[in-house]
């Protein structure tokens, strides 16, 4: 939660300071393609990686070593994007460890059938830290730069690896005993681990069809992510301030939405929950980008978070539910390509097409994604939950 209010602050100053020193949705997009890279190019081996280690520890090691590498953004001088980029690369790299143990440390501490609730109180501490962090992230840019918003992300992910050390977690992991593995054993078990991973995900219907519905979720908030700095600051004629009250409120529809979902959880089942809350986010979406009025996106935003924190938080529970404890991490380390793939999609169109076609209309793309999501899902999945149900009874 600590280094979250940090990385809040952080990510809503970053875009917003690239977007005013360069103008271009380019260079706004580069940054945000950047930080997807590593998940790309490492996020299935990550999670193999984190499979076998000591979950805490690789929490407290990467937040430690994420600070040491913002510090460095210290030493370069202003206006050097391409400083920013590279280091933006280094803290996401290594960042790609946090999804999958943190995932993986939830699973092993909580029983499965409290999954959905543990996972909303999450959700409801997330965006808590959600409300404040983005206010404080505009407000720091415009008063004192984007340096302060540095330093408080450092500060954050400190005091989080100190916190995480602290934690008492009971291992449940053997060591291994017998002869050393060579270094070539251990090369081919790790490439092993992963490719079975994949494997799983490619032959089960119900998580291929809960990452198919993710992959155009990550499309749709790819695009929206490189959009929305030019859509706040150009089309509605706003400033970083206001960027961080819109994105605050988003925060406040979280919390509600992880409250309902918890309320809502035991009443009605994950599919129609699922749907209709995609499909609300489409249209609520639609409206916000078409009316660009202060206190009417205000209102849409507030709405989005309530339904997208809904939708995502019951898709990926599921998926949780359903995916075996020891192949936890290999599973979200692939989701986490997925979403890096995605969204580097998503993020790589409204970079070059955003001067060329506008930022409304890609905008309007982006929310009519959610409409199709909920449209592919709702035979596909209703049909494997199905399917699902009647296997464990078996």
């Amino acid at each position: 939660m600590i280094s979250g209010l940090g990385d809040w602050i952080f990510l809503i100053a970053m875009p917003l300071y690239i977007f005013d020193i360069t103008k271009s949705t380019i260079a706004t997009g580069s940054m945000f393609i950047i930080q997807m890279l590593p998940r790309l190019l490492f996020g299935s081996i990550a999670g193999t990686f984190v499979d076998k280690r000591n979950k805490k520890w690789t929490l407290v090691i990467v937040d430690v070593v994420r600070a040491v590498a913002l510090a460095l953004l210290f030493f370069v001088p202003s206006g050097q994007l391409w400083a920013f980029l590279v280091i933006a690369f280094i803290q996401n790299l290594v960042g790609t460890l946090f999804i999958p143990a943190h995932r993986s440390l939830l699973v092993a501490t909580i029983s499965r059938e409290r999954l959905v609730e543990a996972n909303s109180i999450t959700v409801v501490s997330d965006n808590f830290i959600r409300i404040i962090g983005p206010s404080i992230g505009g407000a720091l840019l415009g008063i004192a730069g984007v340096e302060i918003a540095i330093a408080t992300d450092i500060f954050s992910y400190m005091i989080s690896s100190v916190l995480l050390s602290l934690v008492a977690v009971k291992s449940s992991q053997q060591k291994q005993k017998g002869a050393e593995i060579s270094l070539k054993q251990k090369w081919l078990e790790f490439w092993g681990n992963w490719w079975n991973g994949l494997k799983v995900v490619g032959t089960n219907q119900l998580y291929s069809t809960i990452y198919l519905m993710f992959s155009f979720i990550w499309l749709a908030q790819g695009m929206i992510n490189v959009l929305f700095v030019p859509y706040v600051i150009n089309e509605m004629g706003q400033t970083s301030v206001e960027f961080g009250w819109i994105e605050s409120v988003q925060g406040i529809g979280g919390l509600i939405g992880g409250y309902l979902l918890l309320k809502l959880n035991k009443k009605v089942a994950p599919f129609p929950l699922i749907i209709s809350s995609l499909l609300a986010s489409g249209g609520f979406a639609l409206l916000q980008f078409n009316i660009p009025i202060l206190f009417f996106v205000f209102i849409m935003n507030a709405f989005l978070g309530i339904t997208d924190v809904i939708s995502s938080v019951r898709l990926e529970t599921l998926l949780q539910e359903q995916v075996p404890e020891n192949y936890m991490g290999r599973i979200f380390g692939a989701y986490n390509t997925l979403m890096a793939l995605t969204m580097l999609i998503g993020m790589s169109i409204a970079s070059f097409l955003g001067e060329m076609m506008g930022t409304v209309m890609l905008l309007n793309i982006s929310a009519l994604l959610f409409f199709l999501t909920g449209i592919v899902g709702y035979r596909a999945l209703k049909q494997n939950m199905k399917v699902s149900r009647h296997g464990k009874n078996d």
